[in-house]
């Protein structure tokens, strides 16, 4: 009887998670669409009736897709070279990596404001000047891409490099290259779809981040999603919550897609690299009679 409780005991922290994610989103959708009681869509009529709200989800959308490839293109090829010809560097890599884990984003947003406000002080015309003002347009503010690539380093680097840990990545590039494939055409066609699972949690991390990051955009004054949920909560709070509710969801389905992807592909190379060797090994036996 006792290690049955015990055993029903162990449920009670992931139950405890449950009903701490859950009901407030519960909560948020009851308020969102029974007003006085009664079921109703009327508060998701701003998708239609403000256009701000487009302009902001346009602009999150490119903001999100920059980082995305900006991530990609440079973290990927940075971790394999120095798994590949650099592993001593590895460790240097790992902490400059995970720094902005100890960084609050809001001293972050104060550096990136300060930084700015020395480039605008530098004079008209000057290219510090310039480069300010090109960074924080209005439209396509790069200056939150490059904000939000430093919020997701940590994340896409072990993502990336545990990826990198479960294959044989130089007996692949050696094999590779013995038979007349560059390096990096190595990389393209052999070593990247075998880490697809983690490039995607990557991406869909940096997606749920992007939708979701409030502090750097509002103290930029840079009007993205949750910005403008901010702004409009002030004259139409039910539509605020209502677009709220849509942006968590969409953040937990994409964070849940990307664990499932990762799962997914790696067992998928799992049993590739195990088909692999099971071949490797006829074949060396069949060799040997």
């Amino acid at each position: 009887m006792a290690s049955v409780n015990w055993r029903y005991s162990n449920w009670l922290p992931i139950v405890a998670v449950a009903l701490y994610v859950t009901v407030p989103v519960l909560c948020s959708i009851y308020y969102a669409v029974f007003p006085g009681g009664r079921f109703s869509l009327s508060a998701y009529s701003v998708i239609t009736d403000d256009a701000s709200l487009a302009a902001a989800a346009t602009r999150t959308l490119l903001i999100a897709a920059l980082t995305i490839v900006t991530l990609v293109a440079t973290l990927v090829p940075a971790v394999l070279a120095v798994h590949l010809w650099a592993p001593r560097l590895r460790p240097v890599l790992e902490i400059l990596c995970t720094l902005p884990l100890v960084v609050p984003p809001i001293a972050l947003a104060a550096g990136v404001v300060a930084l700015l406000r020395w480039g605008a002080q530098q004079g008209r015309g000057s290219l510090a000047s310039e480069v300010s003002q090109f960074i924080q347009h209005p439209d396509l503010p790069l200056i939150l891409v490059g904000t939000y690539v430093v919020l997701c380093l940590p994340f896409t680097f072990r993502s990336i490099d545990a990826g990198l840990r479960t294959i044989p990545l130089k007996a692949m590039v050696e094999g590779s290259s013995s038979l007349g494939s560059s390096v990096w055409g190595t990389v393209w066609r052999v070593v990247i779809p075998n880490i697809r699972g983690p490039v995607l949690f990557s991406v869909f991390f940096a997606t749920a981040v992007c939708l979701g990051e409030f502090a750097i955009a509002a103290t930029l004054n840079r009007e993205t999603i949750p910005v403008w949920l901010f702004t409009v909560s002030n004259s139409n709070f039910r539509a605020s919550i209502a677009i709220a509710v849509l942006l968590n969801l969409s953040t937990w389905i994409l964070l849940l897609v990307a664990t499932l992807s990762a799962g997914r592909f790696s067992a998928l190379g799992k049993a590739k690299r195990k088909a692999a060797a099971l071949d490797e090994a006829t074949t060396l036996e069949k060799e040997a009679h």
